[in-house]
């Protein structure tokens, strides 16, 4: 049984603490979960006991208390620590007078690193209060001196603990410990005459913690500092702005497309009344310009509009004219290798909308020119197929 609850006990202390292996999931509280090996704490004390008992003189019930500990923190309020600690508890008995009896206790707590709960998450703080609450399993009586003076036999409890840690720091590594504890198991692991089924017992220790591996926590992102994260959000606002002067140079664009839109359709009224005035089908010339966006190869709504016109005056044209259909891209954003392909696919898109508009495939040719020949000034006006 003693063996089964001593496995139990390092199980669930070790399946507890793996629970910070998982170094990328931010927790509730927005830090970052620590790996197995970070935040691990050793401890040792040593103090005084006492046990609820008969009797008033505290000298014969005082004992004393030793303990050494490994705590696993998994989160800036909760860890889990496992401590083992021995000495001697002082009880009075009516008929046996004064007795020291000595004890094991092994169990395992839950801390709750009150001061992050109530003030929020510190590094720094000089004085932290920790309570906590565990289980665990004592053994008493077992020495043979013991055993021989009051004819007591080794006795075996489970038992509850729960108390506060006081904790002051002297260095990022180093605490000083002050920790009140209170005890309470079957009053029958005790070889003193007890007042009730259950016994209480109290101690007060001082000692020392030691911190090792990663002491501290993480807000966000795992990998990421604060300065990583104060220089990510300054270019996410460099980003909006430049995406800001890019809506305000698209929409003087389209501004400029409207007027030219404008006088296409004037130019074709016009071409339409001289048709009407002489006669004869008259020839629409020129160069004609398809614009897109950024990055994009897909034609708009609005230039299918101007592809329409210009599937018109392709089909009205002698029919020995073939029409180059040309792929530009911008040169200042974008690899080469990326540009070549969105070029290329602009002017395919350009020829196969005017082929199902029923202009004859032997009429055209298209090509993809990348950044080869840029027709003109600006970035925004290259992201362009033109057709000659």
């Amino acid at each position: 049984m003693r063996r089964f609850f001593l496995t139990f006990t390092l199980a669930l202390f070790a399946v507890a603490a793996s629970a910070g292996e998982k170094a990328t999931k931010p927790s509730c509280a927005g830090f970052v979960s620590n790996r197995f090996w970070d935040n691990w704490e050793i401890s040792a004390g040593f103090g005084i006991n006492t046990a609820i008992s008969n009797g008033d003189d505290f000298g014969k019930k005082a004992g004393f208390e030793g303990h050494i500990a490994a705590t696993k923190w998994f989160h800036p309020i909760a860890g889990l620590r496992l401590q083992f600690e021995g000495g001697r508890f002082g009880n009075v008995d009516p008929e046996m007078g004064t007795m020291k009896w000595p004890y094991l206790y092994t169990h395992t707590d839950l801390t709750i690193n009150a001061s992050n709960w109530i003030g929020g998450y510190r590094d720094d703080r000089v004085y932290t209060a920790v309570p906590f609450v565990g289980f665990g399993y004592m053994v008493a009586n077992f020495t043979d001196s013991f055993q021989q003076k009051f004819d007591a036999h080794t006795s075996h409890n489970y038992a509850f603990t729960y108390g506060l840690q006081n904790r002051f720091r002297i260095s990022p590594s180093v605490n000083f410990d002050l920790e009140i504890k209170g005890l309470l198991l079957p009053s029958r692991i005790c070889p003193a005459e007890m007042g009730g089924s259950y016994m209480f017992g109290f101690s007060a220790t001082a000692g020392f913690t030691y911190r090792f591996n990663q002491r501290g926590w993480q807000r966000g992102v795992a990998g990421y500092t604060a300065e990583d994260i104060r220089a990510f959000q300054d270019a996410v606002a460099a980003g909006n702005a430049a995406l800001e002067d890019a809506k305000a140079a698209n929409d003087q664009l389209t501004r400029n497309l409207a007027s030219a839109q404008a006088e296409a359709d004037a130019a074709k009224a016009e071409a339409r009344a001289a048709k009407a005035a002489s006669g004869k089908v008259i020839y629409e010339t020129g160069t004609s310009v398809i614009f897109f966006r950024y990055g994009v190869s897909k034609l708009t709504d609005r230039e299918k509009v101007r592809l329409d016109l210009i599937a018109d005056m392709i089909n009205k044209a002698p029919k020995d004219k073939v029409f180059t259909i040309e792929g530009h891209a911008d040169p200042e954003t974008g690899s080469a290798a990326g540009n070549e392909r969105v070029a290329a696919n602009r002017a395919k898109n350009v020829y196969q909308y005017l082929v199902s508009k029923g202009v004859k495939p032997a009429r055209l040719t298209y090509q993809g020119m990348g950044t080869k020949a840029n027709p003109f000034k600006t970035s925004e006006t290259n992201r362009v197929v033109v057709i000659r």
